[in-house]
């Protein structure tokens, strides 16, 4: 890369903040995440939104041809080396993985050289996701500068999940009517965006459901409204399919 790892850093930023749904532009993320911290390959790992009080982390996107069995593995707290720093919200830099603790926990690739960071991704103090950055063959390892940009992207990243989820509140008018009736601390959790939004969606369900009951709507009656609400889903889903299908083509 003949720019300065600075200003690559610069062209991430703005390209975060001016990302609507980053989802749809994962790919240009990762290229840039790899190209602003010299890494070969890199990947993100978010917490799961729906298992409850014990969430595992599951691969979110990634710049190479992972194995399949990649996108399968969903470590929890403190089980491989994501799982470890997501449990202790600390950095983790290693000059030669092969040489380190952590040989046995790594998945080598011939592609890749030795030298690994993975970093966690933080919202309201607590860690949501981890970044995992690997060197190129023949490079020389990541140092403390190396470190202190993919902490620097790692934050980035956090504020655009953070601008994702906030957006997905502020759009829905019966978010805003349940928050209203919300205790302060539930509305704090989330209006920082720490909340995911599958774990928002049930919130909102819980509250649709009380609702109703409380305006006088029968069981049967809800389960209609509940079934209108899955025909709706499953229709979006078959015209999605269909639009994929006619780009494809």
């Amino acid at each position: 890369m003949t720019s300065h790892p600075l200003d690559r850093l610069h062209d991430l930023a703005l390209f975060v903040g001016a990302q609507g749904e980053l989802r749809a532009h994962l790919e240009d993320l990762l290229s840039r995440v790899a190209s602003a911290t010299d890494a070969a390959a890199c990947s993100i790992m978010l917490l799961s939104e729906d298992a409850g009080d014990a969430p595992r982390l599951k691969l979110w996107c990634a710049t190479d041809g992972l194995p399949a069995a990649a996108w399968g593995e969903t470590p929890g707290r403190g089980e491989a080396i994501a799982g470890r720093v997501l449990e202790s919200g600390a950095s983790l830099l290693i000059d030669d993985i092969d040489a380190s603790e952590f040989a046995p926990l790594a998945r080598r690739r011939d592609e890749l050289g030795a030298s690994f960071i993975c970093a966690p991704i933080t919202l309201a103090k607590a860690a949501i996701g981890v970044l995992n950055l690997s060197s190129s063959p023949g490079a020389p390892p990541f140092d403390a500068t190396s470190l202190l940009y993919a902490e620097i992207v790692a934050a980035l990243i956090a504020k655009s999940v953070q601008v994702e989820r906030l957006q997905t509140l502020v759009r829905s008018r019966l978010a805003h009517a349940t928050l209203a009736r919300e205790q302060k601390a539930v509305v704090t959790r989330l209006t920082d965006g720490s909340v995911p939004p599958a774990r928002l969606a049930k919130m909102l369900a819980k509250s649709f459901f009380r609702d109703l009951s409380a305006a006088g709507f029968e069981a049967d009656q809800i389960i209609e409204a509940a079934s209108e609400i899955i025909a709706l889903v499953s229709e979006d889903i078959r015209r999605y399919r269909r639009h994929t299908a006619r780009h494809a083509k």
